[in-house]
Parts: C-alpha cells; sequence; structure tokens
C-alpha cells in the first residue's frame, strides 16, 4: 500500500487531539478497569490450590508451550487475512503484506494498552494513511470486529449439541448459546439499515448507519465473501483452541482437542468485554468455571489461563517492532498513539 508522507503529515497535523473531558474519563476507565482486572484475579487465586498449580508448572513439556506460541501467530496471521478480505469487498485495494503489519501492529496495541480497542483506532488511522479513504478503514476495522466475533458464535452454536449431550444444560454454557444466537441476528438487523427511509438519511447519525448496513450487506449477507471471511474466522477460533489443547498437554491436563476449542470459544466472548484489562481476571474466571464442566482442577485451569495470556502478549511483541518500523519511515505516525485511549 503506498503512502503518500506528504499528504499525510498535513492530515496528522490536523488530527484532533483527544479534548481534556475524554482525556480525564479515558484515565478514570483504566483505573476501574485495573481494579476490576486485580479484584478478579485476587479473588480467582485465593479460590485454588497454588501448590497444586506449582506441580503442573514443575513438570511441563517446555517445547509444546514453543508450538502453542506458533499456533497464536499462525492465529493473528489468520486475523490479518480476514481483515484483507473485508477490505477487499470493500472496494479497497491494500496488499495482503502491508496489511498483515498493519494488523499486527493492531494486535501489539489491543494487548498493551488499557483501553482495550487502542489497536482498532490505531489500526483504522494506518490505513487511513495508507491511502484508504477515512470511511473504509472505519467501516473495515468495525466489520472485521463483528466477523470474529460470528465466528465465535458460528462455533459456539455448532458444537453446542455436542457438548450439551455430555455436560447437560448449564448457565455456563446456556448464556454463551443465548449470545451468540443474539449476535449473529445483530449482524442480520444491521445488515437492514441500506433499506432505511430516503427522507430519514438528511439526519446524519441515520445516514451513517445506512452506509454501514449497506457494508454489513456486502461482506455478511453475500455468499461470495461471507464464505471466505466467516471460514477464516473460525479457523482463526480453532487456532487458539488449538494453542490450548498445545499448553494443556504441556500441563498434563486430561483434555482432549475438541473440548478446548468448544470451552475456549465462550472463553473468548467473555474475555472480549470491555470490563478488565486485556481480559485478565474474566478469562481465568471464565476458563475455571467452564472446564471445571469437564472436571479439570481450579489450578490447573488458572495455570493454563495465565500462561495462554502471558504467550498471547509475548506473541504480540512484534508487532510493536513493526509499529517502530513503521514510526521510523513516517515520524508522524506517533499522533495515531496519543489519540489512542
Amino acid at each position: 500500500m503506498p503512502t503518500d508522507n506528504s499528504s499525510a503529515e498535513t492530515s496528522s497535523e490536523k488530527a484532533p487531539r483527544p479534548a481534556p473531558g475524554q482525556r480525564k474519563w479515558s484515565h478514570l476507565s483504566a483505573i476501574l478497569k485495573i481494579g476490576v482486572t486485580l479484584l478478579i484475579l485476587g479473588l480467582v487465586v485465593r479460590s485454588v490450590d497454588l501448590s497444586s498449580a506449582w506441580d503442573h508448572i514443575a513438570n511441563q513439556n517446555l517445547p509444546l508451550v514453543v508450538l502453542a506460541g506458533i499456533v497464536l501467530v499462525f492465529q493473528v496471521g489468520l486475523g490479518g487475512t480476514r481483515w484483507f478480505i473485508i477490505l477487499r469487498r470493500l472496494d479497497a485495494k491494500p496488499s495482503l503484506w502491508e496489511t498483515l503489519k498493519l494488523f499486527y501492529v493492531s494486535v501489539f496495541f489491543n494487548s498493551y494498552v488499557w483501553g482495550g480497542i487502542g489497536g482498532d483506532l490505531v489500526r483504522a488511522w494506518l490505513s487511513y494513511r495508507s491511502n484508504i479513504s477515512a470511511k473504509t478503514a472505519i467501516t473495515s476495522v468495525v466489520l472485521d470486529r463483528a466477523a470474529a466475533l460470528a465466528g465465535v458464535a458460528s462455533l459456539v452454536l455448532l458444537t453446542a449439541p455436542f457438548f450439551l449431550s455430555r455436560v447437560g444444560a448449564s448457565l455456563p454454557l446456556l448464556v454463551p448459546i443465548f449470545v451468540s444466537m443474539v449476535g449473529l441476528a445483530a449482524i442480520f438487523v444491521a445488515a437492514q439499515f441500506e433499506r432505511l427511509p430516503i427522507r430519514w438519511l438528511r439526519f446524519r447519525a441515520l445516514s451513517l448507519l445506512q452506509g454501514l448496513g449497506g457494508s454489513v450487506r456486502q461482506v455478511f449477507l453475500k455468499p461470495t465473501s461471507v464464505l471466505p471471511v466467516i471460514g477464516v474466522a473460525i479457523l482463526s477460533q480453532t487456532a487458539l483452541g488449538a494453542a490450548t489443547y498445545t499448553v494443556a498437554t504441556s500441563l498434563n491436563m486430561q483434555v482432549t482437542f475438541l473440548e478446548c476449542v468448544v470451552l475456549m470459544q465462550p472463553v473468548a466472548l467473555v474475555a472480549n468485554l470491555p470490563i478488565s484489562v486485556g481480559g485478565w481476571g474474566v478469562r481465568e474466571t471464565a476458563m475455571i468455571a467452564l472446564f471445571g464442566l469437564i472436571g479439570v482442577p481450579a489450578s490447573a485451569t488458572l495455570v493454563l489461563s495465565i500462561q495462554l495470556g502471558l504467550l498471547s502478549l509475548i506473541v504480540a511483541l512484534p508487532g510493536g517492532l513493526l509499529w517502530l518500523a513503521l514510526k521510523s519511515r513516517a515520524p508522524s505516525l506517533s499522533v495515531a498513539s496519543s489519540s489512542s485511549p
């Protein structure tokens, strides 16, 4: 994706910076999330047998942990490919390599920025700098988020009959099933915004919704686009299950590959809620509850969850190096990070 540095620098000089009230709310939100994270982690740690957890770590197969990290890198590549397909359906013409780089940068920011959506803001900004229109850049990121959640929801619904027949109808499973159905229905409803009456479009908010509805229809309601988008999203979530299974195997946990794929989908839904830092605490609580349904001790699940979280942070680090490379090529990119929550 060629970049016009001169026009980009002009755009960055005009880019609005957060108002004092916005910065204050951002700081307050970050403090609340840190507090929630520490509280939940404290409660989780107090509820498990730490000596048993240490036994799992002491006998761990470290090469399998490295393999899990490789699988997570592959998952990042699948995420970038999913976004690339969406950009193409929106008539943008980026190269696959540049798209993968920008996506990796967003993974780094989503992992290390308190706001949780910092990576999405940076991704949209970098796309705009790469000669993609602001509307297309923002829409593509929103639709990519929707596609990722649609992949999770699809896997939840596809695997629900198998798991319900094994452990029965329990709240930890019924809630994700309900949320998945609502999420997929919401995508269909969003596509109907394209059909808003013309007389309503004089209102800017409704005009924006109408444009978004058209993009949703173009990506999610046409077989030529929805099949590859959802297919890659499902494959990406399967990779998360594979990484989980690999780490679990390294800890000598008695779980199957299918169980890890099935159980990690509700975890992915819960961990994306913007109530903690990077999903920490929420992820551990969800995993202990769900893996407990198949008889996995809380101590082992806590180690599994923490190691997955740390492994994800390590895997995200190359995105930071790519960000530094982009900044050295165009120093004005620093405005994107300063405007992130």
